[in-house]
């Protein structure tokens, strides 16, 4: 078993694997959806403002806008605008396969996300690999359970847990039959975690986090950049580590 202090080890697998990039058509047909309609919509209220019916003119204008903004903002959450839906594929970030986040604009003119085909390829959103199988349940050990000796969670919102047990995060979290643990549900008004998003466990002299699949991902953040789990594997990490769940953060605090 390897020391908590041990560097961070997490599985060196590609999260687009399996993927297969859009093609040219695909993404000329998301562009036509997604921008042309706004901007010839926006066109066509300026033509009219300038005809002398400013009020039917603003409300092309105000349609325009609309749908470029909601546009973004599906981008930026799931990666499957109007017109990236249509043709069956969805935008994620290159480095990571997850949705452009509140950056999404940057990101797209910075060239950091790119469209893959959900019809031939997996969808980056999906797992990469098959779901881990968790071990049978054992009892802890009376020193296992002991006050002060296992990790501490300091969520975001200002909640302290102890991971004295397996222990399941989400809006509306539920462990299976097959993998009992706890669950906390965390109070997200911005619905960035998923229902069961991560599975913590602390085995005595390590912790383990697995991403149960979830929509937006886990990430570990190091000194220059978070790294992401890979969805449903259980992996090793360091205590004294920042977790991001989705757009929350959670602290974990050395056993001792």
């Amino acid at each position: 078993m390897t020391s908590t202090h041990d560097p961070l080890r997490l599985a060196d697998v590609d999260p687009l694997v399996f993927t297969e990039r859009a093609r040219g058509g695909q993404i000329v047909g998301a562009v036509a959806l997604d921008v042309v309609m706004p901007v010839a919509l926006l066109a066509a209220g300026i033509i009219v403002i300038v005809a002398g019916q400013p009020a039917l003119g603003w409300v092309f204008v105000l349609a325009a806008l609309a749908l470029l903004a909601v546009a973004v903002w599906l981008l930026g959450r799931t990666g499957r605008t109007v017109g990236v839906a249509t043709v069956d594929a969805r935008i994620v970030r290159r480095t990571t396969g997850a949705a452009a986040g509140a950056g999404a604009l940057w990101a797209l003119a910075s060239g950091k996300l790119a469209m893959f085909d959900v019809r031939r390829g997996r969808d980056p959103f999906a797992p990469a690999i098959a779901a881990f199988q968790f071990p049978e349940a054992v009892a802890p050990t009376p020193s296992r359970a002991r006050r002060g000796m296992v990790p501490t969670l300091l969520l975001d919102s200002g909640e302290r847990l102890t991971l004295d047990t397996a222990l399941v995060l989400g809006r509306d979290p539920s462990a299976p039959a097959d993998a009992p643990a706890e669950v906390y549900r965390w109070a997200d008004m911005s619905r960035t975690l998923s229902k069961s998003h991560v599975r913590l466990e602390w085995d005595g002299r390590q912790m383990w986090v697995t991403d149960l699949g979830s929509t937006n991902g886990t990430f570990v953040r190091g000194a220059g950049a978070s790294t992401p789990l890979l969805p449903h594997q259980r992996t090793p990490v360091p205590t004294d580590v920042v977790l991001e769940i989705g757009d929350r953060t959670l602290t974990v605090r050395d056993a001792a």
